[in-house]
């Protein structure tokens, strides 16, 4: 996966073209693919490893969530993760 396709992913989400659901679903699409087109170790993307472990993390469902767990994110730690996250991808691209 190219550094373009993990930006424009990210950028649909930060600017709400996508929910939280399917920018999480989209975003272990190409993080899987790219471990298998790259098995002797995939290379991400700067900010794309770091926001992996909160995409990881993010639970739908409030009920199902530990409050104050630093285990589980919630969208709005998702967001402000792959806010940061896309401020990266566009700084390395300079």
């Amino acid at each position: 996966m190219s550094a373009d396709g993990w930006l424009q992913l990210v950028e649909a989400f930060v600017e709400r073209r996508i929910d939280v659901t399917t920018f999480h679903d989209r975003f272990f699409e190409l993080w899987h693919a790219e471990a298998r087109e790259q098995p002797s170790g995939a290379r991400y993307p700067e900010g794309i490893e770091t926001l992996f472990y909160t995409v990881e993390a993010y639970c739908p469902d409030p009920a199902l969530r530990e409050p104050g767990s630093s285990f589980e994110a919630d969208e709005a730690e998702v967001r402000k993760d792959a806010e940061l996250a896309l401020a990266r991808l566009k700084d390395s691209r300079q």
